[in-house]
């Protein structure tokens, strides 16, 4: 494993508005705030929510619709740089009304009844994600740094 040391630079906290696409308003302020490396987090519901699961066998990705109200029972994601602009890599788990879990990767499509997200900027080395060949997946590539 590859180590880096960082530091805290800022933290915003906020919320988004009522009907907001979830990834959609995570994206769109880490770019406008030039947020380039960090750690998402974030708790809520949402009215309707659409995750992706990797198939491992497929090396794609599986869309999964759920729509329901849902509470975001935990949203954690990471910050860093995918074709030069700042990414938002986040994970979520969802409950429904009876207490059952859903969870994946948080896709476009999932819309806020009611978000409270916490954003950690960190200062130190940017970390570039470029396509794995051997998974076909955006992962972190150690070998394009860049220096903050």
């Amino acid at each position: 494993m590859s180590h880096h040391s960082y530091k805290l630079k800022q933290t915003y906290i906020g919320q988004l508005k009522r009907g907001t696409d979830l990834l959609g308003g995570i994206t769109d302020y880490i770019v406008k705030n030039k947020i380039t490396i960090g750690e998402i987090r974030g708790l809520g519901a949402v009215s309707k929510a659409v995750v992706k699961y990797f198939n491992q066998n497929t090396e794609d990705y599986e869309t999964i619709t759920l729509d329901e109200h849902l509470e975001i029972l935990s949203l954690y994601g990471n910050i860093s740089i995918r074709d030069y602009d700042p990414f938002a890599h986040v994970h979520v788990t969802l409950g429904n009304r009876k207490g059952k879990a859903f969870g994946g990767h948080l896709a476009e499509g999932s819309i806020v009844y009611v978000a409270e997200i916490m954003i950690h900027e960190f200062e130190g080395i940017k970390i570039v994600r470029e396509r794995d060949e051997k998974t076909g997946l955006y992962l972190w590539d150690y070998r394009k740094e860049l220096i903050v």
